[in-house]
């Protein structure tokens, strides 16, 4: 990290109050400052960390009482920022300082930190460090934020760009990746001619999460500005979580009765989720002692809005033992495809064999009998009145 570092004899410090009280000859103070970290824009504070050192083979401990940033060595110079502070050090101990001064004017200045410090015997003395500090113009911002979509949906990652400067923005190369293996882009780079002042435009990139999350997502913005070409980077925690009630199928209501040798299902396709379904489907499952049946082995039921229901009707057979039916169902949300079989239970009453009609020739029933006679009295009659 660049540093700007004063060794000073003791000795040799400007006295603020009078003539300089004598001190050991071996006796030093270090004082380094930083270079801030990131980069100073107008009318922003930013950070100059000062660190103030009394040697080991140091005599005297001293008290730092005060931190100024100002635009010149003497002590009259312009103010830009201070601060009170009480920091002792003795010998072969380090105060670690900061102070947050603003600059409203672009370009490189030069600043002095002036220490005060406080000797045990009262007297104060100054210590000046030069540091130099470029303000850059302010870059636009950068803001991210993800589509809620099931795991291995696609989703878009938007990236919205503000211009906050007074003058546009032009070559616009926007690009967005990640280190994350469950993440996949479609596409990772987006391009603008032209981004006025003080607007904002946003991109989308197509994008895929095998495992819902959170993932870190890089963007970095290339940009011309004032015929200066310019870099943006920043990395966000990008947020690829399920919606909270996604569409979801479940069978409600289901029916089971026998008409002859078919077994016929109905009940309701229900999405019990919050968002649309398609493409649903629901069919019988051939398994041991269970095949589909006509006229419905399978039943399209199309699309079902969320909290909504849509009937079905199958068909099946049942041989042997078997006392249940497993049905399929299939559908579509987010543009994925979900599946998953569920058994039903057959009762008793659907389960029992028809008996076969009689079609033999056996002795008629009393009433049929009694029937017969009487059409035959009728006959009798008609033919004596004759």
């Amino acid at each position: 990290m660049p540093r700007t570092a004063t060794h000073v004899l003791l000795a040799s410090l400007v006295l603020l109050a009078g003539v300089a009280a004598p001190v050991a000859a071996d006796g030093f103070v270090v004082v380094t400052v930083d270079k801030p970290n990131e980069e100073p824009v107008p009318e922003e504070p930013f950070t100059l960390n000062v660190t103030v050192s009394n040697a080991e083979g140091s005599a005297n401990a001293y008290t730092v009482t005060d931190l100024e940033i100002l635009e010149g060595r003497n002590s009259s110079s312009e103010e830009v920022e201070t601060k009170d502070v009480s920091e002792r050090v003795a010998p072969g101990n380090t105060a670690e300082l900061s102070i947050e001064p603003t600059l409203n004017e672009t370009g490189t200045h030069r600043l002095y930190a002036h220490i005060t410090l406080l000797e045990a015997d009262g007297d104060r003395r100054r210590i000046v460090e030069p540091v130099s500090v470029t303000v850059y113009r302010p870059s636009p911002q950068l803001e991210l934020s993800v589509e809620e979509a099931v795991a291995g949906a696609e989703r878009s990652v938007n990236v919205t760009v503000a211009n906050g400067l007074d003058v546009q923005l032009s070559q616009l190369d926007l690009t967005v990746s990640t280190p994350a293996s469950n993440v996949t882009f479609g596409a990772t780079n987006r391009v603008r001619a032209v981004l006025a002042a003080e607007s904002a435009a946003t991109f989308s990139f197509p994008a895929k999460a095998v495992a819902t999350g959170r993932y870190p997502v890089t963007v970095t913005l290339r940009y011309s500005e004032s015929g200066n070409r310019r870099t943006v980077t920043e990395t966000f925690n990008g947020d690829f979580t399920a919606p909270q009630n996604p569409g979801r199928i479940r069978l409600t209501g289901v029916n089971v009765v026998r008409n002859g040798d078919v077994l016929a299902i109905s009940g309701s396709a229900a999405n019990i989720g919050g968002d649309q379904v398609s493409s649903v489907v629901v069919s019988v499952q051939n398994a041991d002692g269970v095949t589909a049946a006509q006229p419905q082995p399978d039943y399209f039921v199309g699309t079902v809005d969320g909290s909504d229901f849509v009937s079905f009707d199958l068909n099946a057979k049942l041989t042997g033992d078997r006392t249940t039916v497993p049905i399929r169902v299939e559908y579509v949300v987010d543009g994925v495809q979900q599946s998953y079989t569920t058994e039903i239970q057959v009762g008793q009453e659907a389960l029992a064999t028809p008996e076969p009609a009689n079609t033999g020739g056996s002795f008629p029933t009393l009433p049929a009998l009694v029937g017969l006679a009487v059409v035959a009295l009728a006959a009798v009659v008609l033919w004596l009145r004759r």
